[in-house]
Formats: structure tokens, C-alpha cells, sequence
């Protein structure tokens, strides 16, 4: 039985969270928490107030209920608090667009080959002529071609021409929801820039620590180019050590990923508990009296928040000081400390700050991943004895993988639908690499003014991340290295959560009664995955996806898939994954076969598909009809063919008038048109009355058959 006396601020932190999650499900139809509240608080006090009247252990517990609902009614208040678009002067609430705004670089700015972007925190808009404050962020994009071009520091007052976007939601089915992702940190806009559109109006820094933590985070940046030439490396390095990532390589991303050590390149809890660790390793065996052990939880607490700025202020480093100083504030007060407590107390205090920050899969993963390695890895490790160091460190490192691993692994295949089967040899290697790195890298930037021993520093540091990559490259090409395609609801997640818990309630307690529950569960997820892949033997569709400067056309039957596309979509894999691969994972398609228009024939046998004399290409599925217009229309109509779908595409001249002739249900504009194209052409278009479906807007198109 789980014993809740140990853990209050465990209880608080729950409760907290509670009243997060009821605000996001019915927060929008429902304000009135300051009343709550309040209402809770003084039934508490009134409570309070009997119970030291009247000792009542019933009072008491009904005391510790209404204590509990009232963190929960301060989780709904503060969400609500923290909703950016329910203050009147948001952009969201302007009846009228803005022709020009003025706002305040408040977010580092993002580094991209032909472009940058950063967030804008509006302050004023102009609107019939007349300036008024406003609220409100907005994600915007600039151009940078060239040196020339102007690059945005924070902190830089803008005048913005134009009027921002609402930030659009997915087109594709099961696409990546990054409207939901920036609307939990606070972006409900959008607008891309040109160079013409923006003028500089000074620099006011709205958080002057942050300022200068950004400054401090580019000069070492600076440092770590001029030393690590290599861009392969470089990426590492500043991902490692600064937790910037514009620069990592996407092969070797996706090799982390596939091995499962990704979260050592995402500056976070391990990389601050690593440095944690030096100092407590140097004073271990010093007896300190109590105020040379404050002298020294006031250095080690300095040293930390110095790298949570070296950083940047990242989120995953301040979750991470934050726990850590307030571990060290219970040494000092020599206090035993309770680590659940202390977590607890870690994710009260910034949820409080940003409530949203309860949906960052970042937050989740690492507060998960900790309590793993605190709840289960002793287990783990208990179940060897091994003497001998070197070994006994080896089978440590291998517990702490496994459990943080097992913890985390529901969620992870809820997110990214893979699992690293390496991942245990992965992080027996990877990790203490990393440590190195880590160390080699901290001490070539401390020392960087010392020419030959920076050099011999930095060196090392270069020859560590090398090894570190080949190593993950090498295990990423062993076969069967990663299960892709793993395809999970929210409710199976939480089944497997409760299927771990079960089973360490079982190790713990010995009794029958948890592991038959467990199975019981095991065998409705069994069941439910049985008639998920009953209905994937049953289905056929066809999807005709969205996609930004590409042609993608899905002809999906059981679980195997042709798609249709241009070359385009071949040479970036990005755009695939991104748009088109989680639907097919979810209708249980891992490997489709690709077919690229006019170049190949399609290698399943269910589609057709003809090169047509001038140049355009006929698709034929399951009775169905379409035409690929990618060059200008040179056909005769045939009287007894009736096309399902005209799709016009790479911004293919035609008159509108050249379709009277044929017989169509639709006409298709795809992603491989410009917007100026569709535009034009939905304008043109509308004048003969034919339907029009523009993919770029109304999203891809999915039919059942």
C-alpha cells in the first residue's frame, strides 16, 4: 500500500497538475477560478479554525481534501492566468487587421542556410491610421542570403509591415501539430518577412539577464567554430555543451535518435548532474563546519546557474538547477531530503511560472526519466552483485539505461513511434563518452585564453566527439537497429504505464494480484491491436497530401502503399517524414514504395499508370482517375472518360478555358504550385464554376473506398 505521509509536496505537485489538465479540457467554457478559489481557501481556513477548536481526526482529513482542491483550483487559475489570448488587446481579438506593428525580439534567434527566425513580442498595432498597445507573440522569418543581410539579435525594437497570420493547423493526417506546439509557448502568429518589410528601431532587452546570458552563449559559439573546424563535430559541440542545435547534421540526428542517446545532445538534468557531481566528488571526504558548508552550496549553486547561462536560460537546464539547488539548500540545512519530494517541489515551482510547461515533451521525458533511474534502477541493479570496478560501473551504467529506458518508453513511442533496440549498448558507450566530452569541452572554454593548452583541450574535445559519432554511425548500420513505425494511442500509453507499475508493485510486494491485473491489461491492449490490424487488412484509400513545393499521392490497400511523387520529395526526406510518414505508420504501412511521376512505372500492381503523348501523366486505382498536369494540356477529350481528379502542378501553364472539354469531378491545385500560382488560378478557376480543392489550404485530401 502506497504510503502518501512522506510525500506532501508529491500530493501538492499532483494536485497542481490536476487543475492544469481540467483547465485545457474545459478552461475555454469555464472562467470563473478566482471565485473557486477563494471559495476553497475559506472553507479551508473555516476548517482550519475548527479544527483547533474541536480536535477532530474526520475535520482533519476532510482539511487535507480541501487543501488539496485548492492547489488544484491555483493550477486552473494560474492556466488561465497564463492564457495569453484571453487579454482583450491580443492580436487574436483585433476586429480589424493591423497594417503595420511594432514589437520587441524577446526569443534567441534561430540560425537556418537561407534563413532566420525568432519570436516577436508585439507591443503596438496600427489600425485604421491609429496606434494602439496590444498584445501577443509572433513567429517571424527572415531571409539571410548573404552577410549583408541583417541579422536579429535579442532584444531588437522592430516595425513590422503587414499584418501576422494566425498560425495554421496540420494538413496531413497524423501530421505534427505545430500550431498546438507554439500556441504552448505562448505563438498564436505567424509571418515570413522580406528584407523590405521590417525596420530596425533600436534595441531594448526585456530581460536583461537573458541578454547577457545570449551574448555570453554566441561569444563561446565563436570560441568553439574557431577550434572545432569540422561541422560535423562543431554541431556536437554547441549542442552538447551550449544546447544549440542549429548546427547538428541530420544523419548523425537521426543516428542519435536511433540508438537512443539523443537526450545527450539536449542540454539537460544529466549534463548539470554531471557537473554537480565534480564538486561533490572533491568534497566528499572534507568535513566541513556549517558555514563552510554554506561557503560551498553558495560556490557549487553559483557555478550552476553560471552554465544555466552559458546555455542560454534553457528550459531543460533550469529544470534541472532548479532541482539541484534545491537539493544542495537541503544539505545545508542538513536535512534529509526525499527525492520524490524534491521533484515534486522542482515541477511545482515551474509549473507555477508555465503551466503549458506540462505538455513539453521535453519536461515529460526528463522528470520521467529521473524518476525511473530513482525508482527502478537500484531494483535493477540489486538483482547482480558484481566486484570488480570496472565491470560493476559497466552493469550501473547498463541498470541506469534500462531504467530510464523503461520509464520513458511509453511515451517515447507515443511521440516518435520508434524504439532503439541498441539503446542499452548505446548508452553504456555513449554516456561516459559524453561525460568526456562534456568535461574536455568545459575546460577548452575556461582555458580558452591559454593558447598551447586550449589547443591540446580542444584537441581532445574534437577527438572524443569523433569517436562518439562513429561509434553511433556504427551501430545505427547493425541490422534491425531501430523498430520504426510503432503506432500507439493515449490510451494504450497510459496502459502501459500502468502495466510497469503493476510489475514493480509485484517485484516489491510479491503478490499474484498485481501481476494478473497486469496481464489482464496486457491482454485488452493485445485485443485492441489485434482489431486494429483486422480493419488495415480491410482498408483502401487514397490520400492526396499537402506538402510544401512537392507532389505526394498515397494509394494505400491492407498495409502496403505506393506513393506517387516527384523527384522533389526524393532528394528531401525531411518533408516526408514530417507530412506524410506518421499517417502511414498509423495505418500500418512502414516502408512505402515509392514511384516518381513520368520516371518509373508504379511497382504495385493495383495502380497504373501511363505516360500520356504530351508529357502528363494518367493514374488509374481501383476505378479511380487522375490526371497529373504537369505540363501544358494537349489532349483530346475521349467522350466516355470522366477524370475523378484533374491535379495541376508545378505552376503548369494552361488556360482555364483548354478544361471545357473534358469530363472531371474536381480540379486539384497541389504543394508543387507557388502561392502566386493558386492564387491566379483559384480566381481564374472560379469565373467557369469548376470545384476546386486547393490542398495548400484545405489540407490534404483523404477518400475510402
Amino acid at each position: 500500500m502506497l504510503q502518501w505521509a512522506p510525500y506532501p509536496f508529491l500530493r501538492i505537485a499532483l494536485s497542481f497538475i490536476a487543475g492544469i489538465l481540467l483547465y485545457t479540457t474545459i478552461g475555454e467554457d469555464v472562467r470563473f477560478a478566482p471565485e473557486v478559489f477563494t471559495f476553497f481557501v475559506a472553507l479551508f481556513l473555516g476548517l482550519y479554525g475548527y479544527s483547533r477548536i474541536y480536535r477532530s481526526a474526520e475535520v482533519n482529513a476532510w482539511m487535507g481534501i480541501v487543501g488539496l482542491v485548492c492547489f488544484a483550483a491555483a493550477g486552473y487559475w494560474v492556466t488561465e492566468l497564463r492564457t495569453p489570448h484571453l487579454q482583450q488587446d491580443h492580436l487574436s481579438n483585433l476586429k480589424e487587421k493591423p497594417t503595420y506593428y511594432t514589437g520587441v525580439v524577446n526569443d534567441y534567434v534561430i540560425q537556418k542556410p537561407g534563413y532566420q527566425r525568432t519570436i516577436l513580442a508585439v507591443d503596438k498595432v496600427l489600425v485604421n491610421g491609429k496606434w494602439q498597445p496590444a498584445s501577443g507573440q509572433v513567429q517571424v522569418t527572415v531571409p539571410h542570403d548573404t552577410p549583408e543581410d541583417y541579422t536579429f539579435t535579442y532584444g531588437d525594437k522592430l516595425l513590422i509591415k503587414g499584418s501576422p497570420l494566425p498560425v495554421g493547423g496540420p494538413l496531413n493526417p497524423e501530421q505534427f501539430n505545430y500550431k498546438e506546439y507554439l500556441q504552448q509557448k505562448g505563438v498564436y502568429h505567424k509571418q515570413n518577412l522580406q528584407t523590405n518589410q521590417f525596420a530596425l528601431l533600436g534595441n531594448a532587452p526585456p530581460n536583461y539577464l537573458l541578454y547577457v546570458s545570449i551574448k555570453m552563449r554566441r561569444y563561446f559559439e565563436e570560441v568553439i567554430k574557431q577550434n572545432v573546424p569540422a561541422k560535423r563535430e562543431y554541431g556536437i559541440a554547441t549542442a552538447l555543451i551550449l544546447g544549440v542545435k542549429d548546427d547538428l547534421d541530420n544523419a548523425i540526428r537521426d543516428s542519435y535518435a536511433a540508438t537512443g542517446t539523443m537526450h545527450v545532445l539536449a542540454v539537460s538534468g544529466m549534463h548539470v548532474g554531471l557537473i554537480f557531481g565534480v564538486f561533490l566528488l572533491l568534497f566528499k571526504n572534507t568535513n566541513l563546519n556549517k558555514s563552510q558548508r554554506l561557503l560551498f552550496v553558495l560556490l557549487v549553486l553559483g557555478l550552476l546557474w553560471l552554465y544555466a547561462f552559458l546555455t542560454g536560460l534553457s528550459p531543460s537546464v533550469l529544470r534541472a538547477v532548479v532541482m539541484f539547488s534545491l537539493v544542495m539548500l537541503a544539505m545545508v540545512l542538513s536535512k534529509r531530503h526525499n527525492i520524490y519530494n524534491t521533484l515534486a517541489i522542482t515541477a511545482f515551482l515551474l509549473l507555477f511560472y508555465d503551466p503549458y510547461l506540462l505538455f513539453d515533451v521535453g519536461f515529460q521525458l526528463s522528470f520521467l526519466a529521473v524518476l525511473g533511474i530513482v525508482a527502478i534502477q537500484p531494483g535493477i541493479y540489486g538483482l547482480l552483485n558484481v566486484t570488480p570496478w570496472l565491470p560493476d560501473k559497466v552493469w550501473e551504467l547498463f541498470s541506469i539505461a534500462v531504467a530510464a529506458q523503461l520509464i520513458t518508453l511509453p511515451l517515447g513511442i507515443y511521440y516518435f513511434h520508434q524504439f532503439p533496440v541498441y539503446f542499452w549498448l548505446a548508452n553504456i558507450v555513449v554516456v561516459p563518452l559524453s561525460t568526456l566530452v562534456l568535461y574536455a569541452g568545459l575546460a577548452a572554454l575556461a582555458f580558452s585564453w591559454v593558447p598551447l593548452l586550449s589547443d591540446a583541450l580542444f584537441a581532445l574535445h574534437f577527438g572524443l566527439i569523433w569517436v562518439m559519432n562513429e561509434f553511433n554511425l556504427l551501430l545505427t548500420n547493425l541490422p534491425n537497429a531501430l523498430i520504426n513505425g510503432l503506432d500507439i494511442t493515449a490510451l494504450q500509453s497510459w496502459l502501459l504505464y500502468a502495466i510497469l507499475g503493476l510489475l514493480v508493485l509485484f517485484i516489491v510486494q510479491k503478490r499474484l494480484l498485481y501481476l494478473a491485473i497486469a496481464v489482464a491489461i496486457v491482454g485488452v491492449i493485445s485485443v485492441q491491436q489485434i482489431l486494429e490490424t483486422i480493419d488495415q487488412q480491410n482498408q483502401k484509400l487514397m490520400a492526396i497530401y499537402s506538402l510544401r513545393g512537392s507532389t505526394a499521392l498515397g494509394f494505400i490497400e491492407k498495409q502496403e502503399a505506393t506513393l506517387v511523387t516527384d523527384s522533389t520529395l526524393l532528394n528531401d526526406r525531411q518533408n516526408y517524414t514530417f507530412n506524410i510518414q506518421a499517417h502511414l505508420w498509423e495505418l500500418g504501412v512502414t516502408e512505402p514504395v515509392f514511384s516518381v511521376v513520368g520516371k518509373n512505372p508504379s511497382k504495385l500492381a493495383s495502380v497504373l499508370s501511363q505516360t500520356l503523348p504530351d508529357g502528363n501523366e494518367l493514374l488509374v486505382w481501383k476505378r479511380k482517375k487522375i490526371l497529373l498536369v504537369r505540363k501544358p494540356l494537349k489532349l483530346q477529350p475521349v467522350a466516355d472518360l470522366t477524370f475523378d481528379y484533374i491535379i495541376l502542378m508545378q505552376n503548369v501553364r494552361l488556360k482555364p478555358e483548354t478544361l471545357k472539354p473534358f469530363k472531371f469531378k474536381t480540379i486539384m491545385l497541389d504543394g508543387s504550385n507557388k502561392p502566386w500560382y493558386i492564387f491566379r488560378m483559384k480566381s481564374e478557376l472560379a469565373k467557369y464554376k469548376f470545384p476546386v480543392y486547393d490542398v495548400t489550404m484545405q489540407g490534404a485530401l483523404v477518400q475510402e473506398l
